[in-house]
């Protein structure tokens, strides 16, 4: 389907929805409980996955004394390397820190808090889809790193993951505020990502990116984070962070083709990333021979993304 065959079919925003106040949005978004702050066990663990004396035993020692962040990893590592066969099992949080590596730990690592906090902000939304919701973040989260490292772009304090990780968090802050607007949105049926933006400006007066965001600003997360989750949709319109945007923006496409749509009604067809903004502002400037392999490396990427997505959960 051609560009111009897509916007001609795409159900017209009829402006028969009256938009919310910006001072009415602003009101109910400030209403909203923060988000607490990490916990001081995840600054020691941080502290010695950052070291280079640190030991795999000092690593488990620290994960142990966190229930949470014990039962993820051990999850993790069970799902990606035994399945379901219970019998061949990991047990232990030293063995299963050996077989994820430092790298993954860290990601588990800046996940865990976020999304217990997060749960417990919504723990009075009942309607909220809360398993697809964190299978498209989690799985957002995945990609935006590794999109970031086929660009040999890299983040040292994980901003990439946490961005990647809340840029649907407006979503689970309009179920808060405005649950009615909330289930409206939800029975929509959307042709694209750019239909269920203007369905979402039409309804509710701001899209959920920037729902998501003013809500991340107020609560003074890092520029970066708040930018990125801004622009996720539009990377062209991010004045300081557009790698960042621009690799959310794959990622969220990335792992709707893989089927993890999130909680949106709204198809994504194979490849609709390679004409994605993001993709252009990344890689656009590319030979045809690098084009070509990277696009070999990101197939290979979604594959084992896939199976550890569709196990963690």
């Amino acid at each position: 389907m051609k560009k111009g065959d897509s916007e001609n079919n795409r159900p017209k925003v009829d402006g028969s929805e009256k938009p919310l106040s910006d001072f009415l949005l602003i009101e109910r978004i400030n209403q909203c409980p923060k988000l607490a702050s990490l916990k001081s066990i995840n600054e020691t663990l941080s502290e010695l996955l950052d070291s280079e004396d640190s030991f795999v035993s000092q690593i488990a020692e620290v994960i142990r004394l966190d229930p949470s962040l014990t039962t993820r990893v051990l999850d993790l590592v069970n799902s990606i390397f035994f399945g379901s066969q219970s019998s061949q099992k990991i047990s232990g949080v030293e063995e299963a820190s050996i077989f994820l590596g430092l790298n993954r730990i860290k990601e588990l690592l800046a996940a865990t808090p976020v999304i217990e906090e997060i749960t417990d902000l919504g723990k009075n939304v009942s309607s909220f889809p809360w398993i697809n919701f964190w299978k498209h973040s989690i799985g957002t989260a995945i990609l935006t790193r590794e999109i970031l490292s086929l660009a040999e772009i890299k983040y040292e304090d994980e901003s990439d993951y946490v961005a990647g990780l809340l840029h649907n968090l407006g979503k689970l802050i309009l179920a808060i505020t405005f649950p009615e607007l909330f289930q409206k949105l939800c029975k929509e049926k959307f042709i694209d990502s750019t239909h269920a933006i203007a369905m979402e400006k039409q309804i509710v007066g701001w899209d959920h990116a920037k729902i998501g965001a003013y809500y991340l600003w107020n609560h003074h997360i890092s520029d970066e984070v708040v930018e990125a989750v801004h622009w996720h949709n539009n990377p062209k319109e991010s004045k300081e962070h557009p790698s960042l945007s621009s690799a959310i923006q794959i990622a969220d496409l990335l792992t709707c083709q893989l089927g993890v749509p999130g909680i949106e009604n709204c198809p994504v067809s194979k490849n609709t990333y390679l004409l994605s903004d993001g993709w252009n502002i990344l890689f656009g400037e590319k030979e045809e021979e690098d084009m070509n392999v990277l696009k070999e490396n990101l197939e290979y990427t979604l594959e084992r993304v896939s199976r550890t997505l569709h196990g963690i959960i």
